[in-house]
Formats: structure tokens, sequence, C-alpha cells
């Protein structure tokens, strides 16, 4: 009976070991159904409205670059704190450009520009895109918020590629679904953004739309109605430093030549997958009460206006090794938090051997007797 109880608590260990592991957050955060909240700052100005789920500690960086972070939430209301301005930077150092123009040269290549002010060795590596949630539509063009076999979002996405391979740019649109739109999306989508990164992109993106009231996202270019861009970069991510300079850099090109178009970035609870890769960015085009058309625009004119930091040369494939390396430390971290933990639970590592020991006697002796003296 002894060892039965002994097996009892070593099983319990194990379970809650692995309770631990699987409910560290791996994939991106939820999304409301029934609505969205408005992030109010302390004069109770609206900041921002969005249908992520907001906890404590996200944060939102505006289109005029101040930056907010949520402080509380009641009800569809998150409580938000300035931080401070940020200055964003579009283009590297010119001391920095000079650098990777000797550095081409050496290796044998080409300094040379394109008419679109583009390096030449940016047209080798394509802009990668893909949809973690497929079915995204615009209620005024489809009818409905979700079309399972192939959503309104998916034009979104050849509009936005279409506009980089106007200006010479390579791109690879994967068109893969990965319905249901549920908690593992990003699971599912995982493995195309896998697949993807196996033909070396310059750029990995993710693209979606949000679902809030159309006021929030609408604007005009030229006398045109179109919608807004909002880039989103997970918290919970080994490269979040990388992905958000990318999306600041995109940022700080786009405001040159749109300003407003870019409506802000959200950094919100979880990984978004981009842990895969420092470039792999995240981006909403409109949200469900746009036409598709007016996305459609926005999309291409972001693209356009964006065009020369996404497919400016980087050693993205040395910083997707490192961003791996990272992710596997992060797995290993989890690991010894998790080993921790089980040993706290059972009474340290000595408690633990010297338990198995006894264990391991009993079963050498047979298992047969309850008392060690019983002969």
């Amino acid at each position: 009976m002894k060892i039965k109880v002994k097996i009892s608590r070593f099983s319990l260990g194990i379970f809650l070991l692995l309770v631990a592991g699987l409910s560290w957050p791996v994939s991106g955060e939820g999304e409301r159904t029934d609505g969205h909240y408005s992030m109010v700052d302390q004069e109770g100005r609206v900041i921002c409205r969005t249908a992520h789920r907001l906890e404590r500690g996200d944060e939102y960086l505006t289109a005029d670059n101040s930056l907010y972070r949520v402080e509380s939430v009641e009800g569809d209301r998150a409580h938000v704190r300035f931080v401070k301005k940020v200055q964003l930077t579009a283009s590297p150092s010119f001391l920095s450009q000079v650098g990777r123009k000797i550095r081409a040269l050496v290796r044998g290549g080409s300094a040379a520009e394109d008419e679109w002010g583009l390096p030449a060795q940016a047209k080798e590596r394509p802009v990668a895109i893909y949809h973690t949630h497929s079915d995204e539509s615009y209620v005024p063009t489809e009818g409905r918020a979700s079309v399972e076999k192939e959503g309104g979002i998916i034009e979104v996405g050849e509009a936005f590629a279409q506009a980089l391979k106007e200006r010479g740019i390579p791109v690879v649109h994967d068109r893969t679904s990965h319905v249901p739109h549920d908690s593992m999306s990003y699971d599912r989508s995982r493995r195309t953004a896998i697949e993807l990164l196996k033909k070396n992109p310059i750029a990995l993106v993710d693209i979606h739309r949000d679902a809030v009231p159309r006021e929030e996202y609408t604007d005009e270019v030229n006398n045109t109605t179109i919608s807004k861009i909002q880039f989103v970069v997970g918290r919970q991510n080994p490269n979040k430093g990388a992905n958000d300079a990318f999306a600041r850099q995109i940022k700080a090109e786009v405001d040159k030549k749109y300003p407003g178009l870019v409506k802000g970035i959200f950094y919100g609870k979880g990984k978004y997958n981009q842990d895969l890769a420092p470039r792999l960015i995240l981006i909403e085009v409109g949200t469900h009460t746009n036409t598709r058309q007016e996305a459609e625009r926005g999309a291409a004119i972001f693209a356009a206006a964006a065009r020369e930091v996404l497919a400016r040369p980087v050693r993205t494939e040395r910083n997707v090794k490192q961003g791996s390396g990272r992710s596997l430390l992060w797995i290993i971290g989890l690991a010894a938090v998790g080993v921790a933990i089980f040993l706290a639970l059972n009474g340290g590592w000595n408690k633990i051997r010297s338990e198995v020991g006894r264990m391991s006697g009993d079963s050498d002796s047979g298992g047969e007797h309850d008392s060690p003296g019983e002969e």
C-alpha cells in the first residue's frame, strides 16, 4: 500500500509539471467576439479601440508615436497611462548604409540600386505573405464577417502583393486556409510560416483585419476612401525587440509619405508566431465594417510606401537562426521552471531520489510484502 501512495504522488507531480508547461501561452492572445475595448487615458480620451483581449501590461503606440500602457481593464474599458513619446527612425544611419555597400562589394556583389532606390540584391529574396485568420472578411462587401473557404482578407493580401510586384519586389503569397478561426489558428498557421521561411524571405507578413467600428480605421488619401493599417507585436516573444524595431522602421517610412495611414502598433500578450523570425510582422488592414475595396486600396498604398524597408537587405538568415536559438532557450527555460515546480511539490531532489530508491528496493523484493520484516 505504501508503494501505491508514493507512485500516486510521483504521478501527480508529473501531471502538474505537464500542466505548468502546457498552460504557458504559446500562441497569439484571444479576440473578443462580443464587441471591443476602448483604451481610455486619465483625461477620459479614447486612445484606441480594439477587439484584441486586453490585459494589464499591454501597450499601444499611437499614430503620433505616443506610447501608452494598460493599467487595468474594467468591462469594455481599459485604463491606460501615458509612458513616453517615441522617436522613430525609418532608415539606417548614413555610416551603416556605407558599411553595407562596402561589405557587398567585398563579397563580390554590387552596391548599385535600381530605379526605386532599392539595393539590387533585394530582388533576390521575396516578401512572403500568409493569413492566420484566412476566413476574415468585410461585411459591406462579402455580407458577413467570416467566409470559411476563403475570406476577403485573401484578396487584400493579393492587393498588397501586387503593389510590391509592380515595384520589382518578388512576392510569395500563401493562401492556405487555417480555419476554424479559434485559439489554435496560430498553431496551424505556424506550419505555413515555417514552410515560407524555407524560401528565405526577406520579410514575412501575416495579414489580418480588425473588428471595431468603421471610423477607427477609415481615412482618405487623394480624395479616395481607404482603410488604415495597424501593427501587432507579441509581448511574450524572444524576437520582440527585432519585430518591434522592424515595425517601427516601416511606420516611420510610411509616416513620411502618408502620416496617419499607420494608426498604431498594438503590443499584446502572446507571440503571434513572431518568435520564428525577427522580420515577421502582423498587420491589420481595416476592420470588418470597412469595404474590401477600401482595405485593398489601403494595403496597396501601404505596401508601396513601405517597400524600401520591407525589401531592405539584412542578415535575415542569421537572425532567423538566432531567433530559433532564442526560442530553444525559452523552451529550456520553461522546462527548468517546470522541473523546479516539480521538485518543490515533491520535497526536493534528495527526497525524490530517496523515494525512488526505496521504490526500487521494494520492486526488487518482488512487491509481495506489506512489511519488510514479514517472512
